[in-house]
């Protein structure tokens, strides 16, 4: 059985196009890291999410921009204080609203609080271009997008628009909100957007007078999928009245010293030393295959210089560099080749960043994220 992965053409065109400046890029161009905050269903805690983790860069010294991309149901401008904030705009280009370090922008700033936006995917998908092209977000080392709910029209129009750094998935414990996130995975693998990590919202109830924390849904749906699919798990966000109180308030709990807001800082922290991670390993791969695909034994890849690495499946699991093959420490492989079945083969592929590439296999094992490097070094 052949297994296609995707395929990135790299033919000369007939003619020599003529060369455009993308204002998008042009726009983004002082941006570091753009990531988007995604949820499979409404109500999980995604913008909660989002505007905390903003709050909590921020008080880490980055500069950080919050990009409100529900434009059907915008919450980040109550969230971050400022309902009633101006746009102002400047050489043709809206000026950002400001508050707690984080510059942001909402459709809720651009119509009235009872207002409500009804309009078709195409009126949506020009709003968000809009925000990206003709904010000025100036220099920046973190953009947040807080996307709406699903895998429609927003999503697909900011993946093709500009290059995410990665994107961060919210879901509440049960398991059908797990199952909704799920699609949305698919729909970031299926545009070559890797997942940074995944975080569960409402984990738990933290009682206002003895602060101890109860499990109130049942756990370990979103763990266990994240390590199924071979995703971070970032940890879960525990339910806290305090948390509904800050946001409505337009005060992040991320703001305060409760243990939520520590919470909060431990995965911003995550956040930090994913997107580092993957920045440097981008940097040290600088040759990316332009065609990914397999036949019956082998992973083939294209190279720019049109050479081909025909890696043998069992050769390439057993050369997996995670740290469950490979001590750490010691740089000892931890299995040997003949632990692995000769029926062994993948059975799925996930781009990580722009240095790599994750392999599931049919023994179950999908932690392993091989580098370009050492894919070409394999052949």
């Amino acid at each position: 059985m052949t297994t296609e992965l995707p395929t990135f053409s790299n033919a000369a065109p007939q003619q020599k196009p003529k060369v455009t400046a993308n204002p998008l890029l042009t726009n983004l161009s002082g941006v570091k890291s753009i990531i988007a905050i995604s949820s499979g269903k409404g109500g999980v805690g995604k913008s909660t999410v989002s505007s905390n983790l903003a709050v909590s860069l921020a008080q880490k010294g980055y500069a950080v921009g919050l990009m409100d991309a529900d434009v059907y149901g915008p919450s980040i401008a109550k969230m971050m204080g400022g309902p009633d904030a101006e746009v102002v705009q400047k050489d043709n280009k809206l000026m950002p609203a400001e508050k707690h370090g984080v510059k942001w922008m909402s459709m809720a700033l651009l119509t009235d609080e009872d207002t409500p936006v009804i309009w078709r995917g195409p009126m949506a998908t020009r709003l968000v271009q809009q925000f990206l092209g003709q904010v000025q977000w100036g220099d920046l080392d973190f953009l947040l997008i807080d996307l709406p709910p699903g895998t429609g029209d927003v999503q697909l129009t900011l993946t093709q628009a500009v290059s995410l750094t990665g994107a961060v998935v919210v879901s509440t414990p049960q398991e059908v909100a797990v199952d909704v996130a799920t699609r949305g995975i698919k729909m970031f693998d299926e545009v070559r957007v890797p997942i940074m990590g995944m975080i569960e919202n409402m984990s738990g109830f933290i009682c206002g007078n003895c602060q101890h924390e109860t499990n109130i849904l049942t756990q370990g749906h979103l763990e266990s999928k994240a390590h199924q699919l071979g995703i971070a798990y970032w940890g879960g966000i525990p339910m806290d009245p305090e948390v509904a109180i800050a946001g409505d308030q337009g005060v992040p709990i991320a703001l305060s010293k409760s243990p939520v807001a520590k919470r909060f800082a431990e995965i911003t922290d995550l956040l930090i030393k994913t997107v580092a991670d993957a920045q440097s390993k981008a940097a040290e791969n600088t040759d990316s295959p332009t065609q990914i695909s397999s036949d019956e034994k082998h992973v083939l890849l294209m190279w720019k210089d049109e050479s081909v690495s025909e890696l043998e499946f069992k050769k390439l699991r057993f050369a997996c560099p995670c740290a469950s093959c490979v001590n750490e420490v010691t740089g000892v492989r931890m299995i040997q080749e003949s632990d692995i079945k000769d029926s062994i083969e993948p059975t799925g592929f996930r781009p990580v960043g722009k240095y790599g590439l994750q392999i599931s296999w049919n023994d179950g094992h999908n932690t392993g994220i091989y580098t370009f490097n050492q894919l070409k070094s394999l052949s």
